[in-house]
């Protein structure tokens, strides 16, 4: 392989179980990466750390299921950038939301998803099993 592929920067994650039950600001940590191309997605913590300067991507995708809502924002250093939200309704029926950012990191940033404050918390579920995921890639 030539020496570009060594500097390509990705990762794609999804978690096995489904979230349910969530508290208000907690960092969804997927357990799972189809691929982690320079291992800078840490699966225990759920962060993105960025290993140099430049532009990234992220995108993620929220699904839950039937009467459960789920709201997931995106964090760069503890400030909330974006978000997305999926709003099920009664019935059996899934509901998905997504988004897709564009930032500019500074090498050490970190960058994470968690749980939005707006609903009760017993009605958050993030359905698992490669439905809901959070990739990112640097430019």
């Amino acid at each position: 392989m030539n020496s570009f592929y060594y500097h390509l920067v990705y990762f794609q994650a999804w978690n096995s179980a489904t979230f349910t039950n969530i508290k208000s600001g907690h960092i969804f940590v997927f357990d799972r990466t189809n691929t982690n191309h320079g291992n800078h997605y840490d699966s225990s913590n759920g962060n993105f750390t960025a290993p140099r300067d430049g532009p990234y991507v992220f995108t993620w995708t929220v699904v839950t299921q039937d009467k459960y809502s789920i709201n997931v924002e995106l964090f760069r250093n503890n400030q909330r950038v974006s978000r997305a939200q999926a709003d099920g309704q009664p019935g059996p029926q899934n509901s998905s939301g997504s988004n897709t950012v564009v930032l500019d990191l500074k090498t050490g940033d970190v960058v994470n998803l968690r749980c939005g404050g707006w609903m009760n918390q017993d009605q958050r579920q993030l359905y698992g099993d490669t439905y809901s995921t959070f990739s990112g890639w640097a430019l």
